[in-house]
């Protein structure tokens, strides 16, 4: 009878001991880690002097001069790894007195739109990533752009299509963006 319990309770202790130690032998795809990182990452605010909306950004992405550094209240953030980068950007455009219907059409031609979903005063727009007229191959984009008097206000990000399941947190903080905090608060002209 000894016997059998010292047998059990060796046969938990090893289980617990192999419960501990396998995630130290196993390695995990950048892709894991990335996922991991989103998961438990603050999300920190960062608003645009310039138009004072404000866009939420995980705190292990770095801020990055703007490539358009002319064009006024472009945020930029970039996670970067040995293999991907994850771009966030937020930023204001004119509307070119469109109505939101001609707007819409007119950015998802632009942008290449795969896929579009539109709201009273927004879409969402993705598709594979373009940069001028070539494909950028392995990459897409996913943004939402919100109709405010005579701007479209924007906030996107460019992906590797192999970080697409890990990127949950941020497509479900892009379709719950909202330009200003009061959602009446209009931009004069």
């Amino acid at each position: 009878m000894k016997k059998a319990v010292f047998l059990f309770v060796a046969i938990i202790g090893a289980a617990a001991a192999f419960d501990k130690l396998y995630p130290l032998f196993t390695v995990k795809t950048d892709v894991e880690l990335f996922r991991q990182n989103l998961i438990y990452a603050e999300m920190h605010e960062h608003r645009s002097p310039d138009y004072d909306y404000i866009i939420r950004v995980p705190s292990f992405f770095s801020a990055q001069p703007d490539p358009y550094a002319d064009a006024q209240g472009r945020l930029r953030f970039v996670y970067s790894d040995l293999w991907a980068t994850v771009v966030l950007e937020g930023y204001a455009m004119d509307n070119q007195g469109q109505s939101m219907d001609e707007g819409a059409d007119s950015l998802a031609r632009a942008l290449h739109a795969t896929h579009s979903r539109r709201g009273k005063d927004f879409v969402i727009l993705s598709g594979p990533h373009y940069e001028g007229d070539s494909r950028v191959d392995g990459y897409s984009y996913y943004a939402k752009f919100v109709r405010n008097g005579h701007f479209w206000f924007v906030y996107t990000m460019v992906y590797p299509d192999n970080y697409k399941d890990a990127l949950a947190r941020l497509f479900r903080e892009i379709n719950e963006w909202e330009v200003w905090e009061n959602p009446r608060r209009w931009l004069k002209p």
